[in-house]
């Protein structure tokens, strides 16, 4: 027999079928899995950031209600210790600042912040329960206030 003939005989070549993308070997599963899982971990993450920060964002946006109040300076005053004990209790609990006054509370004022300045003095801390209140005092309060809040350690 001759070659053309034999090769005349031979079934014509059939291409393969393509190769579908579905359904996805293991390994494409095991990816799919560790992905979501990790998405997941990271919204919960933001999650637990964004509460944490409440206190924070709260306290922000009640200092710059307290400054376009009409207050008088003991009432400011007052308006401003109550913002920084109510801050205080959000961030690190009752029991950890409750029962402080004086230069204790300020000083665990201070120790809220990443840079450890001094923001506040024992007569600054003590200035909402005096009965009358200079100006300058109460300039100086709300000044120590927004600085204090503007570098307010991120919770975390």
């Amino acid at each position: 027999m001759e070659t053309d003939s034999i090769v005349s005989m031979l079934e014509p070549l059939r291409e393969p079928g393509a190769v579908h993308w579905w359904p996805l070997a293991p390994g494409w599963w095991v990816l799919a899995i560790m992905m979501a899982a990790l998405v997941g971990y990271g919204i919960h993450r933001l999650w637990l950031f964004h509460l944490r920060a409440a206190p924070v964002r709260a306290a922000r946006k009640a200092l710059i209600s307290i400054e376009a109040a009409s207050f008088s300076d003991a009432e400011r005053a007052a308006e401003l210790g109550l913002l920084q004990r109510r801050l205080a209790i959000g961030v690190r609990g009752r029991k950890a600042c409750a029962g402080l006054t004086g230069r204790p509370w300020a000083e665990f004022l201070n120790s809220l912040t990443k840079s450890k300045a001094p923001y506040f003095d024992g007569r600054l801390a003590e200035l909402a329960y005096w009965p009358t209140v200079a100006s300058q005092d109460c300039t100086d309060a709300l000044e120590a206030t927004r600085r204090w809040l503007k570098d307010l350690e991120r919770p975390g």
